[in-house]
Parts: structure tokens; sequence; C-alpha cells
């Protein structure tokens, strides 16, 4: 018998074949989440969460518990999205991926704040390439937010769209008013710097 294995082996390596085991099936890459940011949002939600993982730029959905969330930015290893609105608890981060979901239990635990905190800022990348934009996406479509720029040679604002025009230090002047429709949130100015390379 094993000279007739030895004798497939040696015809099959003169025909090029190869007669060596087939490999399993490997398993279908799915997102998987290894750390958030921010643990614990407040109830009225528009808070940014940041998720690192693997494979999270395979997310086509968050849903905390089971309200869709808003998602601004996604890769391989690193997702944000901003929270809804959400009772006081615990709740679970599912991200749905073609027919599957994953779920990652009692994630996030809502709870309020005892004063008014300053409004959270739209998601700001630190880099952005030369010719890319970015949409600043408030974490409630209410709120009146306004960007501005000291440096257009290096970057150019059109409402909360910022394009990169070349290297450099993009200066962002962001301003947050909340404070005539949201009791949770308080209005806030900052500057940020996005590096454009």
């Amino acid at each position: 018998m094993r000279k007739f294995i030895a004798a497939v082996a040696m015809i099959a390596s003169v025909l090029g074949l190869s007669v060596a085991a087939a490999p399993a099936n490997a398993a279908a890459a799915a997102p998987k989440i290894l750390q958030v940011n921010n643990k614990k949002p407040l109830p009225a939600g528009g808070q940014n969460i940041t998720l690192y993982g693997t494979n999270l730029q395979l997310t086509t959905a968050v849903i905390v518990d089971k309200t869709t969330a808003t998602i601004v930015s996604k890769a391989a290893t690193k997702l944000v999205f901003i929270t809804p609105a959400h009772a006081n608890g615990l709740a679970n981060i599912s991200l749905k991926y073609g027919t599957k979901t994953y779920v990652l239990k009692d994630a996030l635990l809502y709870k309020d704040s005892a004063n008014r905190v300053l409004a959270p800022l739209p998601y700001i990348p630190e880099t952005l390439k030369v010719g890319r934009t970015v949409t600043m996406t408030p974490g409630n479509s209410a709120w009146q937010v306004v960007v501005t720029t000291d440096t257009p040679a290096i970057c150019s604002i059109t409402g909360l769209v910022v394009k990169a025009l070349k290297k450099g230090e993009c200066a962002l002047n962001i301003d947050v008013n909340v404070d005539t429709m949201d009791r949770t949130y308080r209005s806030r100015s900052a500057l940020y710097f996005i590096t454009a390379n």
C-alpha cells in the first residue's frame, strides 16, 4: 500500500498536480468590538462613541438596543457613531454585517448628568488627505452648528463640509448652539486642527 501511495504521489508531482489535503474553509470575516471609548453616554443621545476592534469596515448598521445609530466614520479598526436617545440603563451595541449581527451585550450605561454638559462636537478626523472632504455630522440635526476656518488656503468650508486643499494645518472654528432647544447640553465653541496631508 505504501508503494502505491508513493507511486501516485510521484506521478502527481511529475504531472504538476498536488495531492496535499485541501485547506479547511476559513471562517468568514466578521466585525468584532474590542474597546468602547465612552461607555456612559447621556440619555438625550447625540454623543460620539468610538469603537475599536477588527473588521469594523464590514459594518452596515449600528443598533443600540433597538434604535439604529448614525455612523459617521468607519475603518477596519475604528468606527464612530452617534448615540441615539435611550432611557437610563444598560444597552447592547449590535453591528449588522451582511445577513448577520454581532452583539456586544451591556456595552453602554446610559446615565443622567446632574448638570448641563457641553454639547459634543461633531466627529472630526485628525488627518484628511488633500482633495478629500469630511462632513461634520452634529449629534442632533436640530442643533445649530457653524464651522469656519482661519486657514482658507489649506482647507475650504461649505456648510458642514471641510475639504483639504493643500498640505498643512487646517484650523476649524466650531460653534454648537443648543441652549434654546436642549436641556441636557449647553452651547460651546471650540478650535480644532486637522492635518491635511
